[in-house]
Parts: structure tokens; C-alpha cells; sequence
């Protein structure tokens, strides 16, 4: 299955403590993919958070990718925030 093409000018930003990541609002698309393009950089599904509380534990988790190499980006649908990586 082909990855989802998304536009880097739909691109925004979501600040979690203190960091900016990149950050796209799919709600009400169909379909979620386990795989995203945007400009030219290919994205892979990683995992998925509660909108509601997720400062406790989202934090963390990103910067434990960051630390593996990889580049998040953080895809909202409904109440929950989908972060998609770089591979490393």
C-alpha cells in the first residue's frame, strides 16, 4: 500500500513541554495510515496517545525517539495524537 502524501504547507506545529514538533490535523479523514510522505521524507507509524492526559507520558516518549535518531511527527485524529518517525 502506497503511504499517505501529505502536504508540508498543511504543516503545524504543537508545542510539548517547551518543544515544538511538527504537527498535522487529520480529523475527519477516512483513514489513517501506517505510513506518511511529506516532502519527500517517509514517515512510519510508531504509536499512538491519548489526547486527554497525554503530557504525562508523551514527553518521554518523544524524546526517547529523538534520542534513537528519529524525526517525530505528530498527527492528530479524534482524541488521539498518532506519532509517525523518521527511521533512524
Amino acid at each position: 500500500m502506497a503511504a499517505l502524501q501529505l502536504d508540508a504547507k498543511d504543516l503545524g506545529t504543537l508545542e510539548l513541554n517547551g518543544n515544538w514538533l511538527p504537527y498535522m490535523d487529520l480529523t475527519g479523514d477516512g483513514f489513517l495510515p501506517t505510513q506518511v510522505t511529506m516532502a519527500n521524507r517517509e514517515y512510519a507509524f510508531s504509536k499512538s496517545f491519548i489526547i486527554r492526559g497525554h503530557s504525562a507520558v508523551m514527553p518521554q516518549a518523544i524524546q526517547e525517539l529523538r534520542s534513537a535518531g528519529k524525526q517525530p511527527l505528530i498527527i492528530q485524529r479524534d482524541d488521539r495524537y498518532y506519532v509517525f518517525v523518521t527511521p533512524p
